[in-house]
Protein backbone atom coordinates (compact mmCIF):
# COMPACT_ATOMS: atom_id res chain seq x y z
CA UNK A 1 0.00 0.00 0.00
CA UNK A 2 1.55 3.21 -0.64
CA UNK A 3 0.03 6.89 -0.48
CA UNK A 4 1.87 11.09 -1.42
CA UNK A 5 2.28 13.33 0.99
CA UNK A 6 3.23 17.02 -0.12
CA UNK A 7 6.00 19.29 1.25
CA UNK A 8 3.47 20.44 4.10
CA UNK A 9 2.84 16.39 4.79
CA UNK A 10 -0.44 16.82 3.61
CA UNK A 11 -1.61 13.26 1.43
CA UNK A 12 -2.47 14.46 -1.76
CA UNK A 13 -2.95 10.81 -3.57
CA UNK A 14 -3.42 7.24 -1.87
CA UNK A 15 -3.20 3.51 -3.76
CA UNK A 16 -6.72 1.70 -3.64
CA UNK A 17 -5.50 -0.47 -1.48
CA UNK A 18 -4.79 1.47 1.21
CA UNK A 19 -8.57 3.36 0.27
CA UNK A 20 -10.16 0.22 0.59
CA UNK A 21 -8.85 -0.70 4.05
CA UNK A 22 -9.54 2.45 5.30
CA UNK A 23 -13.16 2.17 3.87
CA UNK A 24 -13.46 5.54 1.56
CA UNK A 25 -13.99 5.60 -2.25
CA UNK A 26 -11.83 8.53 -3.11
CA UNK A 27 -8.79 10.92 -1.72
CA UNK A 28 -11.52 13.78 -1.21
CA UNK A 29 -13.70 11.32 1.22
CA UNK A 30 -10.04 10.16 3.29
CA UNK A 31 -9.58 14.02 3.51
CA UNK A 32 -13.11 14.74 4.84
CA UNK A 33 -13.17 11.78 7.41
CA UNK A 34 -9.68 13.10 8.17
CA UNK A 35 -11.05 16.53 8.98
CA UNK A 36 -13.95 14.55 10.87
CA UNK A 37 -11.45 12.70 12.96
CA UNK A 38 -12.92 9.55 11.85
CA UNK A 39 -9.60 8.56 10.36
CA UNK A 40 -5.95 9.79 11.84
CA UNK A 41 -2.43 9.13 11.26
CA UNK A 42 0.70 9.17 12.97
CA UNK A 43 4.34 8.68 12.83
CA UNK A 44 5.69 7.67 16.22
CA UNK A 45 9.45 6.69 14.66
CA UNK A 46 10.60 7.16 11.37
CA UNK A 47 9.54 3.46 10.25
CA UNK A 48 6.57 3.06 12.20
CA UNK A 49 2.90 4.36 11.02
CA UNK A 50 -0.33 4.61 12.97
CA UNK A 51 -3.76 4.47 11.67
CA UNK A 52 -6.77 5.40 13.97
CA UNK A 53 -10.03 4.24 13.02
CA UNK A 54 -13.51 4.31 14.43
CA UNK A 55 -12.50 0.03 15.11
CA UNK A 56 -9.08 0.48 16.45
CA UNK A 57 -5.72 1.62 16.03
CA UNK A 58 -3.11 -0.54 14.12
CA UNK A 59 0.53 0.39 13.71
CA UNK A 60 2.55 -0.48 10.14
CA UNK A 61 5.88 -0.69 9.31
CA UNK A 62 6.50 1.62 6.77
CA UNK A 63 9.64 2.90 4.14
CA UNK A 64 9.62 6.48 2.96
CA UNK A 65 10.94 7.62 -0.18
CA UNK A 66 11.92 11.47 -2.09
CA UNK A 67 10.23 12.11 -5.40
CA UNK A 68 10.80 15.37 -7.30
CA UNK A 69 8.04 16.44 -9.37
CA UNK A 70 6.70 19.38 -10.68
CA UNK A 71 5.00 20.07 -7.74
CA UNK A 72 8.14 20.11 -5.65
CA UNK A 73 9.21 17.28 -3.88
CA UNK A 74 7.05 14.85 -2.58
CA UNK A 75 7.09 12.29 -0.32
CA UNK A 76 5.89 8.28 -1.16
CA UNK A 77 5.37 6.32 2.15
CA UNK A 78 4.96 2.85 1.40
CA UNK A 79 3.27 0.73 4.19
CA UNK A 80 4.46 -2.93 5.02
CA UNK A 81 3.31 -5.52 6.49
CA UNK A 82 1.18 -4.25 10.19
CA UNK A 83 2.74 -4.73 13.74
CA UNK A 84 1.86 -6.96 17.00
CA UNK A 85 0.23 -3.79 19.40
CA UNK A 86 1.71 -3.61 22.71
CA UNK A 87 -1.42 -5.67 24.30
CA UNK A 88 -0.63 -8.39 22.00
CA UNK A 89 3.26 -8.62 22.77
CA UNK A 90 2.42 -8.85 26.66
CA UNK A 91 -0.25 -11.48 26.17
CA UNK A 92 2.46 -13.38 23.98
CA UNK A 93 5.16 -12.80 27.09
CA UNK A 94 2.88 -13.76 29.88
CA UNK A 95 1.65 -17.03 27.94
CA UNK A 96 5.44 -17.80 27.64
CA UNK A 97 6.13 -17.12 30.83
CA UNK A 98 3.31 -18.91 32.42
CA UNK A 99 3.93 -21.78 29.80
CA UNK A 100 8.16 -21.54 31.33
CA UNK A 101 7.05 -21.35 35.17
CA UNK A 102 4.43 -24.48 34.89
CA UNK A 103 7.46 -27.07 33.44
CA UNK A 104 10.00 -26.27 36.12
CA UNK A 105 10.40 -28.90 38.41
CA UNK A 106 9.91 -26.78 41.79
CA UNK A 107 6.86 -25.37 40.52
CA UNK A 108 4.02 -25.40 43.54
CA UNK A 109 0.89 -26.86 42.63
CA UNK A 110 -2.26 -24.32 42.68
CA UNK A 111 -4.59 -27.37 44.19
CA UNK A 112 -2.46 -27.78 47.30
CA UNK A 113 -1.02 -24.29 47.73
CA UNK A 114 -3.10 -21.26 48.71
CA UNK A 115 -3.65 -18.71 46.85
CA UNK A 116 -2.06 -15.05 47.57
CA UNK A 117 -5.56 -13.19 48.26
CA UNK A 118 -6.36 -9.75 49.85
CA UNK A 119 -9.44 -7.87 50.73
CA UNK A 120 -12.29 -10.33 51.25
CA UNK A 121 -10.45 -13.22 49.93
CA UNK A 122 -11.92 -13.23 46.54
CA UNK A 123 -9.62 -11.57 44.85
CA UNK A 124 -6.37 -13.38 43.93
CA UNK A 125 -3.64 -10.99 43.11
CA UNK A 126 -1.86 -11.08 39.69
CA UNK A 127 1.44 -9.30 38.85
CA UNK A 128 0.34 -6.52 36.67
CA UNK A 129 2.89 -5.74 33.79
CA UNK A 130 4.76 -2.45 33.89
CA UNK A 131 3.28 0.40 31.96
CA UNK A 132 4.85 0.57 28.81
CA UNK A 133 5.55 4.57 28.02
CA UNK A 134 3.92 6.25 25.31
CA UNK A 135 6.18 7.58 22.77
CA UNK A 136 5.38 11.37 21.50
CA UNK A 137 3.76 10.97 18.46
CA UNK A 138 4.46 13.23 15.34
CA UNK A 139 1.09 13.69 13.55
CA UNK A 140 1.05 13.43 9.45
CA UNK A 141 -0.54 16.90 9.33
CA UNK A 142 1.55 18.74 11.72
CA UNK A 143 0.59 22.37 12.82
CA UNK A 144 0.12 23.64 8.87
CA UNK A 145 -2.77 21.05 8.13
CA UNK A 146 -5.90 22.51 7.62
CA UNK A 147 -7.26 19.76 9.60
CA UNK A 148 -7.94 20.56 13.77
CA UNK A 149 -7.53 16.80 14.70
CA UNK A 150 -8.94 16.41 18.48
CA UNK A 151 -8.98 12.92 19.93
CA UNK A 152 -11.97 10.94 20.49
CA UNK A 153 -10.99 9.92 24.07
CA UNK A 154 -10.30 13.30 25.12
CA UNK A 155 -13.31 14.82 27.16
CA UNK A 156 -14.98 17.70 25.27
CA UNK A 157 -14.50 20.40 27.40
CA UNK A 158 -14.70 24.53 27.36
CA UNK A 159 -10.72 24.78 27.59
CA UNK A 160 -10.68 21.80 24.72
CA UNK A 161 -13.06 24.05 22.31
CA UNK A 162 -11.41 27.18 23.32
CA UNK A 163 -7.77 25.64 21.97
CA UNK A 164 -9.34 24.64 19.03
CA UNK A 165 -10.09 27.81 18.10
CA UNK A 166 -6.91 29.53 18.47
CA UNK A 167 -4.60 26.91 16.99
CA UNK A 168 -7.36 28.07 13.92
CA UNK A 169 -6.83 31.73 15.16
CA UNK A 170 -10.66 32.11 14.34
CA UNK A 171 -12.41 34.43 17.56
CA UNK A 172 -16.01 35.18 17.91
CA UNK A 173 -16.43 38.15 19.70
CA UNK A 174 -20.24 39.60 20.71
CA UNK A 175 -21.67 39.14 16.93
CA UNK A 176 -18.81 39.46 14.68
CA UNK A 177 -16.09 35.73 14.04
CA UNK A 178 -12.76 38.02 13.07
CA UNK A 179 -10.08 35.86 11.69
CA UNK A 180 -6.83 36.58 12.19
CA UNK A 181 -5.54 36.30 8.56
CA UNK A 182 -1.82 37.18 9.38
CA UNK A 183 -0.97 33.85 11.73
CA UNK A 184 -3.46 31.28 9.63
CA UNK A 185 -1.92 32.66 6.30
CA UNK A 186 1.53 31.80 7.56
CA UNK A 187 0.82 28.47 8.70
CA UNK A 188 -0.92 27.78 4.96
CA UNK A 189 2.51 29.22 3.42
CA UNK A 190 0.72 32.10 1.32
CA UNK A 191 0.69 35.64 2.09
CA UNK A 192 -2.24 37.59 4.12
CA UNK A 193 -3.49 39.33 0.26
CA UNK A 194 -3.76 35.72 -1.18
CA UNK A 195 -5.30 34.44 1.66
CA UNK A 196 -7.74 37.42 2.00
CA UNK A 197 -8.57 37.28 -1.63
CA UNK A 198 -9.22 33.34 -1.57
CA UNK A 199 -11.73 34.12 1.46
CA UNK A 200 -13.51 36.65 -0.59
CA UNK A 201 -13.86 33.76 -3.17
CA UNK A 202 -14.85 31.50 -0.76
CA UNK A 203 -17.67 33.27 0.28
CA UNK A 204 -18.93 33.95 -3.02
CA UNK A 205 -18.92 30.80 -4.03
CA UNK A 206 -20.80 29.52 -0.71
CA UNK A 207 -23.68 32.43 -1.76
CA UNK A 208 -23.67 30.61 -5.30
CA UNK A 209 -23.60 26.86 -3.72
CA UNK A 210 -27.38 27.93 -1.19
CA UNK A 211 -29.68 26.48 -3.90
CA UNK A 212 -27.68 23.44 -3.81
CA UNK A 213 -27.72 23.25 -0.15
CA UNK A 214 -31.28 23.28 0.14
CA UNK A 215 -32.08 20.93 -3.20
CA UNK A 216 -33.82 17.75 -2.46
CA UNK A 217 -31.71 15.99 -4.21
CA UNK A 218 -29.18 14.13 -2.44
CA UNK A 219 -26.00 13.76 -4.51
CA UNK A 220 -26.69 17.57 -5.48
CA UNK A 221 -27.06 18.72 -1.70
CA UNK A 222 -24.33 16.22 -0.60
CA UNK A 223 -21.91 17.65 -3.45
CA UNK A 224 -22.61 21.13 -1.78
CA UNK A 225 -21.76 20.34 1.49
CA UNK A 226 -18.44 18.19 0.30
CA UNK A 227 -16.97 21.56 -1.78
CA UNK A 228 -18.07 23.87 0.83
CA UNK A 229 -16.51 21.54 4.10
CA UNK A 230 -12.84 21.05 2.14
CA UNK A 231 -12.51 24.97 1.30
CA UNK A 232 -13.66 25.38 4.88
CA UNK A 233 -10.73 23.38 6.48
CA UNK A 234 -8.66 24.55 4.22
CA UNK A 235 -8.93 28.30 4.94
CA UNK A 236 -9.01 26.59 8.58
CA UNK A 237 -12.57 27.97 9.30
CA UNK A 238 -13.21 25.33 11.85
CA UNK A 239 -16.40 26.81 13.21
CA UNK A 240 -18.23 26.86 9.61
CA UNK A 241 -16.76 22.98 9.05
CA UNK A 242 -18.89 22.40 12.20
CA UNK A 243 -22.20 23.66 10.88
CA UNK A 244 -21.44 22.18 7.57
CA UNK A 245 -21.15 19.10 9.73
CA UNK A 246 -24.25 19.20 11.33
CA UNK A 247 -25.61 19.71 7.93
CA UNK A 248 -24.66 16.63 6.74
CA UNK A 249 -25.77 14.50 10.08
CA UNK A 250 -29.04 16.01 10.67
CA UNK A 251 -32.48 14.98 8.50
CA UNK A 252 -34.05 17.17 6.37
CA UNK A 253 -36.34 18.95 8.81
CA UNK A 254 -33.25 20.14 10.70
CA UNK A 255 -31.51 21.17 7.73
CA UNK A 256 -33.12 24.42 6.98
CA UNK A 257 -32.39 25.58 10.67
CA UNK A 258 -28.68 24.42 9.99
CA UNK A 259 -28.22 25.78 6.20
CA UNK A 260 -29.45 29.32 7.86
CA UNK A 261 -27.25 29.42 10.35
CA UNK A 262 -24.07 28.55 8.31
CA UNK A 263 -25.56 31.37 6.47
CA UNK A 264 -25.44 33.67 9.25
CA UNK A 265 -22.15 32.60 10.50
CA UNK A 266 -20.73 33.23 6.81
CA UNK A 267 -21.99 37.18 7.57
CA UNK A 268 -20.33 37.53 10.78
CA UNK A 269 -16.57 36.81 9.42
CA UNK A 270 -14.27 39.70 9.36
CA UNK A 271 -10.82 40.40 9.35
CA UNK A 272 -11.16 43.95 10.37
CA UNK A 273 -9.53 43.29 14.06
CA UNK A 274 -6.19 42.07 12.49
CA UNK A 275 -5.95 44.31 9.07
CA UNK A 276 -6.58 48.28 11.32
CA UNK A 277 -3.02 48.16 11.86
CA UNK A 278 -2.50 47.84 8.12
CA UNK A 279 -5.33 49.88 7.48
CA UNK A 280 -3.64 52.85 9.44
CA UNK A 281 -0.51 52.34 8.04
CA UNK A 282 -1.70 53.04 4.80
CA UNK A 283 -3.67 55.74 5.33
CA UNK A 284 -0.73 57.31 6.67
CA UNK A 285 1.26 56.64 3.41
CA UNK A 286 -1.47 58.22 0.95
CA UNK A 287 -1.78 61.12 3.35
CA UNK A 288 2.20 61.46 3.13
CA UNK A 289 2.65 60.43 -0.90
CA UNK A 290 3.30 62.88 -3.10
CA UNK A 291 -0.28 64.34 -5.20
CA UNK A 292 0.47 61.96 -8.22
CA UNK A 293 0.77 63.81 -12.01
CA UNK A 294 -2.46 64.98 -13.89
CA UNK A 295 -0.74 65.19 -17.17
CA UNK A 296 -1.83 63.02 -19.35
CA UNK A 297 0.46 59.42 -20.64
CA UNK A 298 -1.32 59.52 -24.05
CA UNK A 299 -3.97 56.88 -25.00
CA UNK A 300 -3.56 53.45 -25.41
CA UNK A 301 -4.64 51.37 -28.46
CA UNK A 302 -5.20 47.63 -27.14
CA UNK A 303 -7.55 46.60 -29.97
CA UNK A 304 -4.25 45.76 -32.37
CA UNK A 305 -2.32 43.40 -29.72
CA UNK A 306 -2.03 39.98 -30.60
CA UNK A 307 -1.93 37.41 -28.58
CA UNK A 308 1.01 36.28 -26.97
CA UNK A 309 1.14 32.61 -26.04
CA UNK A 310 1.77 30.24 -22.64
CA UNK A 311 0.54 27.29 -21.65
CA UNK A 312 -2.21 27.28 -18.66
CA UNK A 313 -3.45 23.79 -17.09
CA UNK A 314 -6.64 24.69 -14.45
CA UNK A 315 -5.40 20.30 -13.52
CA UNK A 316 -2.11 21.45 -12.59
CA UNK A 317 -3.63 24.71 -10.48
CA UNK A 318 -6.09 22.59 -8.92
CA UNK A 319 -3.65 19.86 -7.87
CA UNK A 320 -0.99 22.67 -6.86
CA UNK A 321 -4.01 24.59 -4.35
CA UNK A 322 -5.81 21.95 -3.18
CA UNK A 323 -8.38 22.69 -4.74
CA UNK A 324 -11.72 21.02 -7.13
CA UNK A 325 -11.11 21.78 -10.81
CA UNK A 326 -14.32 23.54 -11.18
CA UNK A 327 -14.10 25.34 -8.14
CA UNK A 328 -10.65 26.91 -9.80
CA UNK A 329 -12.64 27.10 -13.06
CA UNK A 330 -15.01 29.37 -11.49
CA UNK A 331 -12.39 31.34 -10.15
CA UNK A 332 -10.61 31.68 -13.42
CA UNK A 333 -13.49 32.59 -15.35
CA UNK A 334 -14.73 36.06 -12.27
CA UNK A 335 -10.82 36.94 -13.10
CA UNK A 336 -11.50 37.39 -16.43
CA UNK A 337 -14.10 39.62 -15.67
CA UNK A 338 -12.46 41.83 -13.18
CA UNK A 339 -9.53 41.91 -15.54
CA UNK A 340 -11.68 43.59 -18.29
CA UNK A 341 -12.98 45.99 -15.44
CA UNK A 342 -9.18 46.72 -14.15
CA UNK A 343 -7.83 47.27 -17.34
CA UNK A 344 -10.70 49.61 -18.28
CA UNK A 345 -9.72 51.74 -15.73
CA UNK A 346 -5.88 51.17 -15.88
CA UNK A 347 -6.06 52.99 -19.64
CA UNK A 348 -8.44 55.87 -17.97
CA UNK A 349 -5.25 56.03 -15.66
CA UNK A 350 -3.13 56.30 -18.08
CA UNK A 351 -4.73 59.19 -20.33
CA UNK A 352 -5.03 61.30 -16.90
CA UNK A 353 -1.20 60.42 -15.54
CA UNK A 354 -1.98 58.61 -12.81
CA UNK A 355 0.83 56.44 -12.24
CA UNK A 356 0.09 55.67 -8.71
CA UNK A 357 -3.78 54.13 -9.84
CA UNK A 358 -1.87 52.16 -13.07
CA UNK A 359 0.52 50.78 -10.27
CA UNK A 360 -2.41 50.07 -7.61
CA UNK A 361 -4.51 48.28 -10.32
CA UNK A 362 -1.10 45.94 -11.37
CA UNK A 363 -0.74 44.85 -7.91
CA UNK A 364 -4.60 44.10 -7.38
CA UNK A 365 -4.64 41.76 -10.47
CA UNK A 366 -1.13 40.26 -10.30
CA UNK A 367 -2.24 39.57 -6.84
CA UNK A 368 -5.23 37.05 -8.25
CA UNK A 369 -3.09 36.04 -11.31
CA UNK A 370 -0.26 34.94 -9.00
CA UNK A 371 -3.37 33.12 -6.05
CA UNK A 372 -4.76 31.30 -9.38
CA UNK A 373 -1.35 30.33 -10.59
CA UNK A 374 -1.01 31.77 -13.83
CA UNK A 375 2.46 32.94 -13.72
CA UNK A 376 3.41 34.37 -17.08
CA UNK A 377 0.44 36.99 -16.67
CA UNK A 378 1.33 38.11 -12.50
CA UNK A 379 5.14 38.53 -14.27
CA UNK A 380 3.35 40.97 -16.73
CA UNK A 381 1.42 42.82 -13.96
CA UNK A 382 4.58 42.61 -11.37
CA UNK A 383 6.47 45.06 -14.16
CA UNK A 384 3.17 47.10 -14.05
CA UNK A 385 2.97 47.15 -10.64
CA UNK A 386 6.61 48.33 -10.04
CA UNK A 387 7.50 50.36 -13.11
CA UNK A 388 8.68 54.27 -12.29
CA UNK A 389 8.87 55.25 -16.03
CA UNK A 390 6.01 56.24 -17.82
CA UNK A 391 7.74 55.88 -20.96
CA UNK A 392 8.02 51.99 -20.48
CA UNK A 393 4.24 52.17 -19.56
CA UNK A 394 2.73 51.35 -22.90
CA UNK A 395 4.82 48.43 -23.48
CA UNK A 396 4.64 47.03 -20.71
CA UNK A 397 0.59 47.26 -20.73
CA UNK A 398 0.63 45.96 -24.40
CA UNK A 399 2.62 42.66 -23.08
CA UNK A 400 0.53 42.24 -20.09
CA UNK A 401 -2.93 42.48 -22.51
CA UNK A 402 -1.16 39.82 -24.86
CA UNK A 403 -0.71 37.41 -22.20
CA UNK A 404 -4.06 38.05 -20.98
CA UNK A 405 -5.72 37.61 -24.53
CA UNK A 406 -3.62 34.27 -25.07
CA UNK A 407 -5.26 33.23 -21.52
CA UNK A 408 -8.58 33.90 -22.09
CA UNK A 409 -8.75 32.29 -25.19
CA UNK A 410 -7.71 28.87 -23.66
CA UNK A 411 -10.40 29.15 -20.73
CA UNK A 412 -13.21 29.72 -23.67
CA UNK A 413 -12.00 26.86 -25.19
CA UNK A 414 -11.92 24.44 -22.30
CA UNK A 415 -15.47 25.79 -21.16
CA UNK A 416 -17.20 24.49 -24.52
Amino acid sequence: MYYIVNQTNHIIAADNALLELLSVNNIGELHQNIALGQIGFTIPTDNDLEITTSTGSTTYAIKSHTLTGVLGELTLVEIEEAKESAIDIIQETQEETTQEETTEEDTFSLIDDEPITFGDGNDTLIEEPEPIQEKEVISILEDDTPFDLISDDLPVTEETVEQEVNTEEVHEANDAIFIDINKISDKIGISADDYNNFLNEYIDTALTLEDDLKSTDADTRSHAVSTISHLSNVLHLPVISQIMKEIEDSDTEAQTSHIQSFYNTLAKLTTNKVKEPAIQEDITAVEAAPVPSMDSFGKIDLSGVKPIHFDFQLEEAANDLSLPVELIEEFVIDFIDQAHTETDKMLEAYEKGDLDAIQKIGHLLKGTSSNLRINPLADTLYKIQFCEDSNQLEELIKDYWGHFLSFEHQIKIKSK
